[in-house]
């Protein structure tokens, strides 16, 4: 078993899209921990605000696998490319998954650790609330140290939707 991090995000259809994300992912995760779903502001095109959530379980898939199972789950609620009509990228998913974390694998692609953990505090926030200790491999701080670095003003707690409620 390999304890892995996913990053989940939805701007569309929200609370039924993560939920449809979560009993997904209950059948090759075992021993899940749910962060706190937040509500954010889209960042690098438009679009309705997203829920963002992260979490972290134990899977017997290779990565590759991981991998598939994740993109095919995206595209069963619709996941694609969105543009207005002046062209402009819209900031549209009814369901984003990202893995954060593979065990302890460094990887080009699929990127490993994503940078994400680095960058964005919807991702390292519930990340620290979940693995306060954890040094993703290749760094040198704990993701707690490198949340304590980033603005949290932009998280919204959703407060109707729990994660850890839903296939229970």
């Amino acid at each position: 078993m390999t304890r892995v991090a996913l990053a989940l995000g939805s701007n569309l259809y929200r609370q039924v899209s993560m939920t449809h994300a979560m009993l997904k992912l209950q059948k090759v995760l075992t021993d899940i921990s749910c962060s706190d779903v937040y509500e954010t502001v889209p960042l690098h095109a438009k679009g309705p605000d997203y829920y963002n959530a992260v979490i972290v379980g134990n899977t017997g898939l290779s990565l590759d696998a991981l991998l598939a199972f994740t993109k095919n789950t995206e595209k069963e609620m619709g996941r694609g490319d969105w543009y207005d009509q002046y062209g402009n990228r819209l900031s549209i998913r009814c369901l984003d998954i990202d893995i954060l974390l593979y065990g302890d694998v460094i990887s080009e692609y699929p990127e490993l650790p994503r940078s994400d953990i680095f960058k964005y505090s919807f991702v390292t926030v519930p990340l620290a609330s979940l693995v306060p200790h954890l040094v993703p491999p290749g760094g040198n701080r704990s993701v707690t140290e490198l949340a304590a670095g980033m603005s949290s003003d932009n998280l919204r707690p959703v407060k109707d939707l729990n994660l850890s409620l839903i296939g229970h």
